[in-house]
């Protein structure tokens, strides 16, 4: 982490961009760079419209303050902002259509279990404390994936599935906890509604379609759906597999399996411990009503006219956004106007005009939550590095743009004390410790007060309550792309943070030994990844623990370090009914040797 902070690679100074998409980027003063952000941003308001300005940010390191107090002053030009659907937007509401909330268990609070399953995740590489946590408490541990990663080595319980089959193993399992009666039927009862329909809807399913399609034997299934009874599982879900056009209903039936078990709730997904955010973001300063383009539409809203300014900070849209060549495209072909904040020359600054210095968090103060546990944190500036934190940045485009609203120049610690009014922390209090945990129960928030299976607010969206197996979905891919790409995360980073200082990647694709064997692929050797969207020249490895018809790349390293990042071929379809959650793993590609 300290090779990553004091980098001698950090940006010092302000970068004008002579040539988009290039590294003739020369240095100016802060002064230019801030006359010049003014001049092209009042430029677009005068000629295109205020709501042409976009603001495309994420949660970067979780700091509350720095992450929301640039709402701020976007407010007042009256901008556009993003719509997160990148992440976890479809399994966010795909439990909201069931418990009201997709705010689960807190780790703590697991009771009457002893068994944790990691559903499409490898918590050994990307939840560690969390899992050593469940270790040193002496849970056994299961694993559902697509492919033996770390934490399933070393498993009690590992079921391998096939890709975007989660949604059919859940149903496989489900069948089997009701129609073998291994489930709490008066807690059930009691807590649900719709219950007798998903029952009946159960019956109708055949055991061997759900066996064929998630490629688990009904032995299995049934030994894993025993054990999970028996010691009363708990789930921890994924983000990953969502990203699918079937992941989001599959969150929702895999959230019932430790419902049925007699847990309510028995899902970690995410967490909320009532920070006012809101406050940060000072909506009030807005004088029309805000517009939103979903983080995936970047480039149609580019080509589309709709983006003629764009401000980035806390992201790297030309690395993570997927079908990225397409983004690149709309940003060189159409009239916009690109400012970055970042602490690095990342790929997307170096399709921005103007390009601002930031700070790492070991240099400003802010408080912190996590999508985790129930616990909050102070940020405490630990040296004063370079550049400008959001924060500070956006105060000064304030002055800049000759703002006195009192709301633009509020005091971090003031805002700080009005974020953790509504659980009850004093600011002395947590400076003094450093974290402190809130005390929050689980609170269904459905309509009916109530587990869902036949649910309000999916009826509100015209979904039905439980898919229709028997209809195929549209493949995307085609006869000439016929290997499923997962893209996955890489251990050593988090999504593009730190792949500029890791020294080494593995941009490998994986494939399956009979997939090499087809295409005449040997280890190590060069070959091209391709589809439609683009071609990504690198060496093969054979992996026998991935299934058959699929390849794994490892996601978000950057083209100017690497050559390629993997979302030159990911699709840029959505799930549009569920929060258009980004369905990177629908993404078909081919690979050949290269010559």
């Amino acid at each position: 982490m300290g090779e990553w902070a004091l980098s001698s690679d950090r940006l010092r100074t302000p970068l004008f961009n002579v040539k988009k998409g290039s590294e003739e980027l020369q240095p100016i003063s802060w002064d230019s760079a801030f006359l010049i952000f003014r001049d092209a941003l009042r430029g677009v308001q005068r000629d295109f419209g205020t709501d042409k300005v976009l603001v495309f940010e994420f949660a970067g390191t979780r700091g509350i303050i720095n992450r929301f107090f640039p709402y701020r002053f976007f407010n007042k030009v009256n901008a556009s902002f993003v719509k997160h659907n990148l992440c976890d937007a479809g399994g966010d509401e795909a439990l909201k259509d069931v418990y009201g909330t997709s705010v689960g268990l807190s780790p703590e609070d697991v009771e009457g279990s002893n068994l944790v399953v990691y559903w499409g995740m490898n918590p050994v590489k990307t939840n560690l404390h969390g899992y050593s946590f469940f270790k040193r408490r002496g849970f056994e541990i299961g694993v559902v994936d697509v492919r033996k990663s770390e934490t399933a080595r070393n498993a009690n319980y590992f079921l391998k599935i096939s890709p975007s089959s989660d949604l059919h193993l859940a149903l496989l399992l489900s069948k089997i906890l009701v129609e073998k009666g291994l489930y709490a039927e008066d807690f059930v009862l009691k807590n649900s509604i719709g219950f007798d329909a998903f029952r009946d809807y159960l019956k109708g399913l055949s055991f061997s379609t759900l066996t064929d399609r998630c490629g688990v034997t009904y032995e299995e299934a049934e030994n894993f759906a025993r054990v999970f009874f028996e010691r009363k599982g708990i789930i921890h879900i994924g983000y990953g597999f969502q990203r699918s056009q079937d992941g989001p209903m599959a969150v929702a039936m895999i959230s019932y399996l430790p419902f049925l078990v007699g847990h309510l709730p028995g899902f970690i997904y995410n967490m909320d411990v009532g920070l006012d955010k809101e406050y940060v973001k000072g909506s009030h300063l807005r004088s029309c009503e805000n517009n939103f383009i979903y983080q995936s539409d970047l480039a149609e809203a580019i080509e589309n006219g709709d983006v003629k300014f764009l401000f980035i900070y806390n992201a790297n849209p030309l690395v993570t956004n997927p079908n990225v060549n397409r983004l690149k495209r709309a940003i060189l072909n159409n009239n916009v106007f690109v400012v970055t904040h970042d602490l690095f020359l990342t790929d997307t600054a170096l399709y921005s005009d103007i390009v601002f210095p930031a700070k790492s968090f070991f240099e400003y103060f802010d408080i912190v939550d996590s999508y985790y546990h129930q616990y909050v944190g102070i940020n405490e500036k630990v040296f004063e590095g370079w550049g400008m934190s959001n924060y500070e940045l956006v105060r000064k485009l304030a002055n800049y743009f000759g703002y006195s609203d009192p709301e633009l120049q509020e005091d971090e610690r003031n805002i700080a004390k009005e974020v953790l009014k509504p659980v009850d922390i004093n600011i002395d209090q947590l400076s003094k410790k450093g974290y402190l945990k809130v005390e929050r129960k689980f609170q269904i928030g459905t309509p009916s007060g109530k587990v869902e299976f036949v649910s309000r607010r999916r009826k509100k969206r015209n979904i039905p309550d439980f898919p229709d197996i028997s209809l195929e979905r549209i493949e995307l891919k085609q006869e000439r792309f016929p290997l499923r790409l997962l893209s996955l995360t890489c251990d050593k980073t988090i999504t593009s943070q730190y792949s500029n200082t890791l020294g080494e990647v593995d941009a490998r694709v994986f494939i399956n030994p009979k997939d090499a064997e087809t295409r005449g692929l040997v280890e190590g050797e060069r070959v091209n990844v391709f589809n439609d969207k683009g071609s990504i020249f690198t060496t093969v490895h054979i992996d026998d623990s991935l299934p058959q018809g699929s390849v794994v790349m490892f996601k978000a390293f950057w083209p100017s370090i690497t050559g390629f990042t993997v979302n030159e071929l990911t699709d840029d379809h959505t799930v549009k009914e569920f929060g258009s959650q980004a369905a990177y793993h629908d993404t078909y590609v081919e690979v050949m040797k290269v010559p």
